[in-house]
């Protein structure tokens, strides 16, 4: 970490990021993209899905991996629909992300309660979860 503490340190590998994000939560607070229901610090879990979400659209992807690189966070990801391999990279100074993932399995399992509490049998919501 920098002498000053409240500027963001330049790691050199993403195990020193982390430490840093461990170490200082609020400095790094915008690079916390991935969402999920429970509470969770750490990367997510490779080969989960999450719906990708940016002003331009969303889209469904399996995360492949993570790395760190130059200031810059590189998610590599398949699109589930098309199989295709996509590039996401944010930088670690960059306070506005331009996208957030909401790991699928969540909203899977919203919908599939929405569905029970409301004692309808809504094909369309059920088939969105299958």
């Amino acid at each position: 970490m920098n002498a000053d503490s409240n500027k963001i340190s330049t790691p050199t590998s993403i195990h020193e990021l982390v430490e840093e994000m461990e170490k200082h939560p609020d400095l790094y607070q915008h690079l916390q993209i991935f969402l999920r229901r429970e509470s969770n610090t750490g990367i997510s879990e490779f080969g989960e899905q999450y719906l990708a979400v940016s002003p331009s659209g969303f889209e469904l992807y399996k995360i492949e991996s993570v790395d760190y690189q130059n200031g810059r966070i590189i998610i590599s990801l398949t699109n589930v629909s098309t199989n295709e391999n996509v590039i996401h990279s944010v930088d670690i100074n960059y306070e506005q992300p331009s996208c957030l993932f909401v790991r699928w399995q969540d909203i899977k399992s919203m919908v599939f309660s929405e569905c029970i509490k409301s004692n309808i049998n809504d094909g369309d919501l059920l088939e969105l979860i299958g």
